[in-house]
């Protein structure tokens, strides 16, 4: 029998394939009977809620460790920046937005875990703080179209991209 991570890590490929997540897809693609998946995640809506926190559990894991001396909201920041702007990303990262009925508690999930990297603790000058945000917008873009297979930056401009998100963190942070 599969454990519960397993099984996400099985609902996840089902999302990176671009497939709808039911739990027959998901039992599916682990080898079990739906009841098998049932048993872990009793209805479509705790599934989704796990499958979204255990994809926040892998950003966290990834963030803290790309960045892991980073205690202060601008470190963090940073390295979410670096982190959106040059990671690879597919249609697991956006299923914060798969199911319209939970769509808002999912999004709230996703933030209450992931804002300690999005710099809005950052205080500072109206001036300041938008610099910060245009960071972070620049950034939410660069992995929503990494996410979407929407090629936007050429590998050749990654680089610049980041140094021109960081720059707006630099005018943003500077007091």
């Amino acid at each position: 029998m599969s454990s519960p991570l397993e099984i996400l890590d099985h609902a996840t490929t089902v999302l990176r394939r671009g497939e709808a997540l039911t739990l027959d897809a998901v039992a599916r693609e682990a080898g079990l009977t739906k009841p098998g998946v049932v048993h872990h995640f009793s209805t479509k809506e705790t599934l989704v809620t796990s499958v979204v926190a255990h994809i926040v559990d892998r950003w966290e894991a990834e963030l803290t460790s790309q960045a892991p001396d980073a205690t202060t909201p601008v470190e963090k920041l940073r390295a979410y920046v670096d982190y959106a702007v040059t990671g690879e990303f597919d249609y697991s990262d956006l299923a914060l937005m798969i199911d319209p009925r939970i769509r808002d508690r999912l999004a709230e999930l996703w933030v209450a875990r992931l804002d300690p990297w999005f710099g809005d603790r950052i205080d500072g000058t109206p001036a300041q703080r938008a610099s910060l945000r245009a960071a972070r917008l620049l950034a939410d873009g660069a992995w929503f179209n990494s996410a979407l297979n929407i090629s936007t930056v050429r590998a050749d401009e990654t680089a610049i991209v980041c140094r021109i998100a960081q720059g707006l963190i630099d005018q943003g942070s500077e007091q």
